[in-house]
C-alpha cells in the first residue's frame, strides 16, 4: 500500500538544531569543586525519599527556590565527575516521583535536550518539569503534567560544556559522549542508591543522535546494577542526514500548510519546480510505501545540485512575510513573547534565569556564564554516523521499547523525514513498517495531576497518530511544534505512560494512570 507524503511536518536534524543567536559561548571551567557547606538546613526527620548523608550536599531548598512562589518538592542538584573518560563533570537536577503509586517502582527517566550544546534545563523549565516558566508567562507555575508525577526524573546537561556542566568539551564523536556519560551515570547511581533501577532515556532534537548511542553504550556494559536500560523515547529527533530529514520533506510540508505560510503563487510555483528537479517529493512518494520498496530510493546528489536548498529558500521567504517566523512552531506570529530561557521564542532579554547567582547557588554550582544553547561541543564536528544508520536498530532489538514522537508544527525536523528513515531501517527481522502508521493517539481530557486543573489543560481526545511494530512505536502529535511536552503536554504525558509500561498502547481510551 502506498501513502503519499501528507504527514506534514516533523523530522530530525543536524548539529545546528537548537543554536540560539542570543546566547553566549561558555567559558571553560575546572573539575567539580570541593563542596561547600549545604546552603539549606534540613531536619534529619524529613521524610524525603532520597535524603542521606551522601545526598544531603545536593538537596535543593524547594520551599524557597528563587522567584518560585510555591514548594517545588524534593529535588537534588549539583555536579558529578565524568572521569576517567572525560576531564570535567556533568550537572544534574533530580526530582523524585511524587505519585504515591510509583513509590515501589524502582526506575528513573533521564531527560536530555539536544543542540548539540543545549541545556536540559530548557526541558525542565519549558516542557515537563514540576514548575514551568514558559514564553509569555510572567512567573513560574505548577505543572500538572510534570514527568515526576509518573516516576523519578533527572535532567542532565551533557556533554561537558553544555548548560551548567563545566567545559571544555573533549568529545569527538558519540562514543566519547557515551563513555563520559556512563562514567557520570555510575556515580549518580551510587550517590542515590539506585542499583538495579530500570533506566529510560528520553529527549528531543539532537538527543536523537545522543540517546541511541548512550543506549548502545549501556547495553554493551551488560551490567544491570548500573545500566538496566528498558527503553528510550526520542522526539523530533536527529537520526539521519539533512537531505532526508530536512530538505526532502520541506516542500511537501509547505504545501500542506500553505494557508499558514501565505506565500504568493509565483514563489509556490518556483519552489515546487525546484522540488521536482531535485526529486524530493518523488523520493518521499517512493520511500513512504508500506511495506517499503525493495529498491529503496536515495538522495545522494540532491544537496550538491544548484537550487536544491529548498528548505533555506522557504525559510527566507516565510520570514519576509512573518518576521517572527519560528521554525520550532510554525504557527507563531509577531510579537515575540518574552521568555526567561530565550528559547524557543527569539525575543530579546532578560533571558537569564539560570544565569542568576541566587539560582546557581541554590543548584550548588559555582558562578558560571550559563547559556541555554552555547558552547562548541564538537569542534571538529560529530564524527559518528547518524543514529538510524548506526545503533538505533540494535537498541530497538535489545529493548523492544523505542518510541519516536513528532509534532506536526515543527518546521525544522520533519515527520516525513523520520518516516522515510524508518522505512529504510531494518530491525527484528524486517525492514520498515509493514502497515501505514495511522492509528489514532488518544489523550485523556483531564490533567495528569490535580494541580490547578481549571487553569491547566493539555487538550484531550484524538490528538495524533500512534503505531507500533516489532518494538518500535511512532507517534505524531497534532498542534505540537518541535517540543511536544511544551505545546501538547497531555500527549507527552501519555507517551511517557506508554514507555514506562503503564498502558498497553497509545490508542487505549481511558484516564491517565495517575488519576485512577
Amino acid at each position: 500500500m502506498r501513502t503519499l507524503a501528507v504527514f506534514a511536518t516533523v523530522a530530525a536534524v543536524a548539529s545546528a538544531v537548537q543554536s540560539n543567536p542570543h546566547t553566549k559561548a561558555k567559558q571553560s571551567r575546572p573539575l567539580i569543586p570541593a563542596l561547600n557547606k549545604r546552603s539549606v538546613e534540613v531536619e534529619k526527620s524529613t521524610n524525603y525519599r532520597f535524603l542521606s548523608n551522601t545526598t544531603e550536599h545536593y538537596l535543593v531548598n524547594g520551599t524557597h527556590f528563587p522567584q518560585v512562589s510555591f514548594d517545588i518538592g524534593e529535588s537534588y542538584a549539583g555536579l558529578l565527575n565524568n572521569t576517567p573518560s572525560g576531564e570535567s563533570s556533568l550537572f544534574f537536577w533530580f526530582f523524585p516521583a511524587v505519585n504515591p503509586n510509583s513509590d515501589n517502582e524502582k526506575e528513573i527517566v533521564i531527560w536530555l535536550n539536544g543542540g548539540p550544546g543545549c541545556s536540559s534545563l530548557d526541558g525542565l523549565l519549558q516542557e515537563n518539569g514540576p514548575f514551568l516558566w514558559q514564553s509569555g508567562v510572567y512567573q513560574p507555575v505548577r505543572n500538572p503534567y510534570s514527568f515526576n508525577n509518573l516516576t523519578n526524573v533527572v535532567y542532565i546537561d551533557q556533554p561537558a560544556g553544555t548548560g551548567l556542566s563545566p567545559g571544555p568539551a573533549t568529545v569527538q564523536n558519540e562514543v566519547d559522549v557515551s563513555n563520559q556519560f556512563n562514567d557520570f551515570w555510575k556515580r549518580f547511581i551510587d550517590t542515590f542508591g539506585m542499583k538495579g533501577f530500570k533506566v529510560y532515556i528520553t529527549g528531543e532534537s539532537y538527543a536523537g543522535q545522543y540517546i541511541p548511542y548512550l543506549a548502545e553504550g549501556m547495553i554493551k556494559k551488560n551490567d544491570t546494577e548500573y545500566f538496566n536500560l528498558k527503553g528510550i523515547q526520542i522526539n523530533d529527533p536527529s537520526i539521519n542526514d539533512d537531505s532526508v530529514m530536512i530538505y526532502a520533506p520541506a516542500v511537501t510540508a509547505l504545501n500542506h500548510f500553505s494557508s499558514v505560510f501565505g506565500l504568493n503563487d509565483t514563489f509556490m510555483k518556483h519552489i515546487n519546480a525546484a522540488d521536482a528537479k531535485c526529486g524530493y517529493t518523488d523520493f518521499l512518494n517512493k520511500a513512504l510505501t508500506y511495506p517499503p520498496p525493495k529498491n529503496f530510493p536515495n538522495l545522494d546528489k540532491a544537496l550538491r545540485t544548484e537550487g536544491c536548498d529548498t528548505w533555506d529558500q522557504i525559510i527566507d521567504a516565510a520570514t519576509l512575510i512573518n518576521p517572527c517566523f519560528n521554525i520550532y512552531h510554525l504557527t507563531d506570529f509577531c510579537p515575540f513573547l518574552w521568555d526567561e530561557m530565550g528559547f524557543p521564542s527569539a525575543a530579546e532579554g532578560p533571558n537569564n534565569y539560570f544565569n542568576q547567582s541566587d539560582v546557581q547557588k541554590a543548584l550548588h554550582v559555582p558562578p558560571t556564564d550559563y547559556s541555554v544553547c552555547g558552547g562548541d561541543i564538537f569542534p571538529n564536528g560529530d564524527g559518528s554516523v547518524p543514529s538510524a544508520l548506526g545503533p538505533l536498530p540494535g537498541v530497538i532489538e535489545a529493548t523492544n521499547n523505542v518510541l519516536i514522537g513528532h509534532g506536526w508544527y515543527d518546521y525544522l525536523l520533519f515527520m516525513n523525514g523520520s518516516l522515510a528513515t524508518i522505512q529504510n531501517m531494518t530491525w527484528n527481522g524486517a525492514q520498515g513498517f509493514q502497515k501505514p502508521p495511522t492509528e489514532e493517539l488518544f489523550v485523556p481530557y483531564s490533567p495528569g495531576s490535580q494541580v490547578d486543573p481549571v487553569v491547566w489543560s493539555g487538550g484531550g481526545g484524538i490528538l495524533g497518530t500512534a503505531h507500533t511494530e516489532r518494538g518500535l512505536t511512532f507517534s505524531s502529535v497534532y498542534g505540537s511544534g518541535h517540543e511536544i511536552p511544551q505545546y501538547v503536554p497531555g500527549a507527552a504525558y501519555r507517551q511517557l505512560e506508554f514507555l514506562l509500561g503503564r498502558i498497553d498502547n497509545l490508542t487505549v481510551i481511558g484516564p491517565f494512570t495517575t488519576q485512577q
